[in-house]
């Protein structure tokens, strides 16, 4: 597999609440920005063993390029040590002499007063002075630091060294003095927020210069904050600033400071994110070109592996200027989502083929309405395997994406609720179907099985819900109902597993969706799910510890009803949960999460066993069950899923959701058309 193109670490020690809350909003900086939608730069933290210690192995070459954060405090310095491992500062030393190629870049931040330098031989070395920022302003400053260095790094990679960040404010001169007093105030706020060089004023030119040459020149080594006021596109100079920027495909933003009539707006600003002007606006703008400087970067790297020979890579969507200068019949790949139909329609004239890596893969719909079911929940150890929760969403959502584009039927077994999966895919084939240049999409196939409440779901719900997902509803197992017929009606209000016969009777329903859903879907993807208990907060301030509500845990039981169906399974293990300790029990480790032991636990365990054994249900016993999923081992697996034994280990440990794609698409193509 190709190594990821860019790939964020975030260090820290695990008992630091603070740290560890400064790397997820890191993480969502760098993916979240609703602002900036195709901003996505993968991260991965350290694996978390429960020791406090550093993992033995940390491999920096899991990214072509890796820039590590390390956010250094009290905890690291102080964190306890053991016989036969790295304490942390030896750790830290480590990761920067990995460092000391250009390949990567070592970013140490000092969160307190006592973590620099950490370790004797860092004494040399400059860490961000993150300690000497008030609390309320620390994320944000934190932010702009590390998105000027990584800024620095992507810049730099052409020429063999970090380059300097130069901002252009492009401007009017007749409006400075004019309100809203655009120019000045970003002055002031970079001035007094170095270290980005702006190159400001054709002051600037040395005397005897050209103008044209230097402003040319500085426009080609900058990102452009277009500051458009009242006069803006009157002005020779300032058409002509944006004009070289296109031209050189720079990074622009657009900071609307319009205060009055502009008789004539200058038609080919377009294509560039704006911001309007407001209150915090400078820090505001900067920051967004920060980030804009970030995305076109990483977008020409993850675009130039999507390419094909003859591709011409735009990091932006597609306009007049930038398609112009091409040859005709040149083939353009630029990064999702299409343009639209009249976009397309106007540019239609130049004659270039234009697509998107998602329009690129729907010509091929090798998956055309295959149903394929997702087991995915959140896992409760994801911690160990140095990720986020997030980037389990995350992947969640690159892997449907694809199998959508390609024709596939999702089929997903789990609640309705707005914070659910199942209206996360359904708000994935909205977007989806909202660009009529991509394929139109098959529905998601909600699988809600009893008790879950159905008929009791509110219409405005349904009626958000029906043109995008389809309901199967399976039916109330036989002879639960004597239990409590009251309760237990073939369309039940809403109740807890709170006691031994309605935990029986939930067990009962989900096993039999889950049964129904095998057999009706070609093939599962398993990634996380939880295995025990999940902790949560409580309003007064307690935690509570949280179990599922069926026999075993839900997406190890989908996983063997499938297997036992003779579906392909794919386990993708790097986000731990449920996936990876089925890929433990295939490759031979026991588990004591997967034992009656451990399991029986959960409330009102043995108690509904009692009554499974009284009723003459089936009781499938985990030694049995644990056999059952060894015997089959990773040879079995790859008779089915279409994929080499070397492929599905790849599978069970890459952290990259391309990568992720990739695999899961050639296995399915393998084993669903291999007679074909």
């Amino acid at each position: 597999m190709r190594p990821i193109p860019l790939l964020v670490h975030l260090v820290f020690h695990p008992e630091s609440a603070r740290a560890r809350e400064i790397a997820k909003a890191l993480h969502r900086s760098l993916n979240s920005d609703p602002l900036l939608p195709g901003l996505r730069v993968p991260t991965v933290t350290l694996r978390e063993d429960g020791s406090g210690l550093p993992p033995t192995v940390h491999d920096l070459d899991e990214g072509q390029h890796s820039i590590v954060i390390v956010l250094a405090d009290d905890f690291m310095l102080a964190g306890n040590s053991q016989e036969g491992r790295v304490p942390w500062p030896d750790f830290v030393l480590i990761l920067a002499n990995q460092c000391a190629e250009f390949k990567h870049r070592f970013l140490p931040v000092q969160l307190t007063k006592s973590a620099w330098p950490l370790h004797d031989q860092l004494n040399e070395t400059n860490f961000i002075a993150a300690h000497l920022q008030e609390a309320p302003q620390l994320q944000q400053w934190l932010e702009r630091r590390l998105l000027i260095e990584i800024s620095r790094f992507l810049l730099g990679q052409s020429r063999g060294a970090d380059a300097p960040v130069t901002l252009f404010l492009s401007h009017a001169k007749h409006d400075i003095d004019l309100e809203p007093k655009l120019f000045e105030a970003m002055v002031a706020h970079l001035q007094a927020t170095q270290p980005v060089h702006a190159w400001v004023d054709s002051g600037q030119i040395p005397p005897g210069k050209s103008f044209k040459g230097s402003i040319e020149s500085a426009v080609q080594t900058s990102a452009v904050m277009v500051l458009t006021t009242a006069a803006y596109s009157g002005r020779p100079w300032c058409r002509r600033e944006v004009l070289l920027a296109k031209k050189h495909g720079r990074p622009v933003v657009v900071v609307d400071g319009l205060n009055g009539v502009d008789v004539r707006s200058f038609p080919y600003i377009g294509n560039v994110p704006v911001i309007s002007w407001g209150a915090d606006g400078a820090r505001r703008a900067v920051d967004f070109l920060l980030k804009e400087i970030v995305r076109i970067k990483h977008t020409k790297l993850v675009l130039a592996t999507q390419a094909k020979p003859g591709d011409v890579v735009l990091s932006s969507p597609p306009e007049l200027l930038t398609l112009a200068p091409l040859p005709m019949g040149a083939s353009v790949l630029y990064p999702d989502p299409p343009l639209s139909d009249e976009e397309e329609e106007a540019l239609a004239p130049l004659e270039k083929k234009l697509t998107t890596p998602l329009q690129r893969v729907g010509k091929h719909r090798v998956l055309d309405k295959q149903k394929i079911a997702l087991s995915i929940s959140e896992s409760d150890d994801i911690k160990r395997y140095g990720l986020l929760s997030e980037q389990l969403d995350d992947a969640m959502i690159e892997i449907s994406r694809h199998l959508l584009a390609r024709g596939a039927v999702l089929a997903y077994g789990g609640h309705i609720g707005s914070d659910g999966y199942t209206r996360a895919l359904a708000d994935l084939v909205a977007a989806h179907q909202s660009l009529s240049t991509l394929p139109q999409l098959q529905r998601i196939e909600n699988y809600v099985g009893w008790p879950l409440p159905y008929a009791k779901m509110p219409v405005n719900r349904k009626a958000e819900l029906m043109t995008l997902v389809t309901f199967i509803r399976t039916p109330r197992p036989d002879g639960v109902e004597k239990f409590d017929a009251q309760v237990f009606l073939a369309e039940p209000e809403s109740f807890p597993a709170d006691s031994p016969e309605r935990r029986y009777a939930w067990a009962r329903g989900m096993t039999a969706m889950r049964d129904q859903q095998s057999k009706e879907t070609m093939a599962r993807i398993v990634i996380g799910g939880k295995v025990g208990p999940t902790e949560t907060a409580q309003l007064n301030g307690g935690r509570q510890l949280s179990w599922y509500s069926g026999r075993i845990p839900g997406v190890v039981e989908e996983a063997i009803t499938s297997l036992q169906a003779g579906r392909p399974l794919y386990l993708c293990g790097a986000y731990g949960g449920a996936a990876a300790l089925l890929i433990d029990l295939i490759e031979g480790r026991a588990r004591h999460e997967f034992t009656w032991e451990y399991q029986k636990h959960a409330p009102h365990a043995e108690a509904m066993r009692t009554i499974y054994d009284q009723e003459g249900v089936p009781w499938i016993d985990y030694p049995e069950m644990t056999r059952y999923i060894s015997d089959m081992g990773v040879a079995g697996l790859s008779s089915l899923n279409g994929l080499t034994e070397e492929q599905n280990r790849t599978l069970f440990r890459t952290r990259d959701a391309p990568s992720l794609v990739e695999l899961l698409l050639e296995g399915l193509g393998n084993a669903l058309f291999a007679s074909v």
